[in-house]
């Protein structure tokens, strides 16, 4: 396995020590390459999300047959071909380990980019780490190489090759792969580092990874915050609100505050991810699943606690009707898309009613304001269940495009909302 690395961090709270353990034990497989491809995979699919961990394919090309990276990550618009380069029987010989990775990292960066080319010519059915199946069309997505070296003890000063395509790439090590994806539990945001890494301009040695992502989270720290977009100031004005800014490469790992609360997150994710739903249906579960994932990583242990706040009042709620809180949150256009949380005292009508109306007019006015319809807005509300072994029910509306919807049902969806939000008559 790699050595550990131990960084020494200067911020302006002090000197903080972080450091990154040993890649992981290569799990039991019939060749050391599909132990460490097993691995990559099994990192992306724990850490991050199983439904964006999609499994290598074998596609058709003229007399032959090619296969189709080592694995992909595919979430939202983005994508990345995964290529695994295991070493085995590493010897001391520093120009003969310099020599071999010079090969393989070559090696991969080439196929990672003909997995492209072949993706976007004719499209595939990939299956994910969940066992389901979704159709892949390359042209849909913006595309990244990434080459993941397993290597014992990998030699000093190989600087990764410039990408040979188009297609931008990065070369790490598995020890570097497992941190980004321990670091930040959200495989949409290790996706965005890393197509920020490759479009950066600055090449690193394999096995610094760890300190860009870290010269790149104190940057982030020392940027100004990106101000309010008047689009959405205006829109968020006509109800309570607060502004909230997150880095894109936290310095903290996620959770570090409170894991359990940010442990919420992820359970609503896999409470999504494992609803049955229709086969012709798993595109758009990929869709809500990439929408949610982009809830900044810093934000979501708070949400959680609010989250956790909601339900202690719903589940307390004992008089007539429905009660239920939500909390909205709103980006700044290009960032992530709308999301709406919501917990609710039962799954009434109501309720139901409430999440897919209170969705639309977040969609519709969102879209309205930035000026743009082709994204996906989502709702999730949590009820009290019935069913043993659960802490609640997780129920959704997601919406995608424009509804068409006139301006005289908006209308009436907001009387409906400002009905159910005043306070309950009392009688003399």
């Amino acid at each position: 396995m790699s050595e550990s690395l131990t960084l020494v961090i200067e911020t302006e709270a002090g000197t903080a020590i972080r450091r990154i353990p040993d890649a992981s034990p290569l799990p039991e497989a019939d060749t050391q390459g599909h132990a460490a491809e097993d691995a990559i995979r099994d990192a992306a699919a724990t850490w991050g999300l199983p439904d964006f961990v999609f499994l290598p394919e074998q596609q058709r090309v003229g007399s032959g047959v090619r296969e189709l990276g080592d694995g992909l990550l595919l979430v939202g618009d983005h994508a990345a071909v995964i290529q695994a380069k295991s070493r085995t029987e590493p010897t001391d010989n520093v120009e003969r380990e310099l020599s071999w990775l010079r090969k393989n990292v070559d090696k991969g960066l080439k196929q990672g980019s003909g997995t492209v080319r072949q993706l976007k010519l004719t499209s595939a059915t990939m299956t994910n780490a969940r066992g389901r199946t979704v159709p892949v069309d390359g042209k849909d997505y913006t595309w990244l190489t990434v080459v993941i070296v397993d290597h014992a003890d990998p030699p000093n000063g190989f600087l990764p090759p410039s990408a040979p395509t188009e297609v931008p790439s990065v070369v790490l090590l598995r020890r570097d792969w497992e941190f980004l994806f321990d670091h930040l539990r959200s495989t949409r945001f290790v996706l965005a580092y890393l197509l920020r890494a490759a479009s950066g301009g600055d090449i690193v040695e394999l096995g610094d990874e760890p300190r860009r992502y870290h010269e790149y989270a104190l940057a982030d720290i020392a940027a100004d915050p990106d101000p309010v977009h008047p689009s959405v100031a205006a829109l968020a004005g006509a109800t309570p609100s607060s502004a909230a800014s997150s880095s894109r490469a936290p310095l903290e790992p996620a959770g570090h505050d409170d894991h359990p609360k940010h442990l919420l997150f992820r359970m609503l994710m896999e409470d999504i991810a494992k609803t049955t739903v229709p086969a012709e249906q798993e595109p758009d579960r990929l869709l809500m699943l990439a929408a949610i994932d982009g809830m900044p990583v810093e934000q979501r242990t708070e949400l959680g606690a609010t989250l956790l706040r909601f339900f202690a009042s719903a589940a307390a709620h004992d008089g007539e009707g429905t009660l239920s809180h939500s909390r909205t949150v709103i980006p700044n256009p290009g960032e992530f898309t709308p999301l709406l949380f919501m917990v609710a005292s039962d799954l009434s009508e109501i309720a139901k009613d409430a999440l897919a109306i209170r969705t639309h007019l977040l969609h519709c006015d969102f879209s309205v304001a930035v000026e743009e319809w082709e994204h996906c807005t989502v709702g999730v509300m949590l009820t009290p269940t019935t069913m043993p072994g659960r802490l609640w029910d997780t129920s959704t509306s997601a919406l995608w495009g424009d509804p068409g919807h006139s301006p005289e049902l908006l209308a009436r969806m907001r009387q409906v909302v400002a009905q159910a939000a005043l306070p309950p008559l009392t009688a003399d």
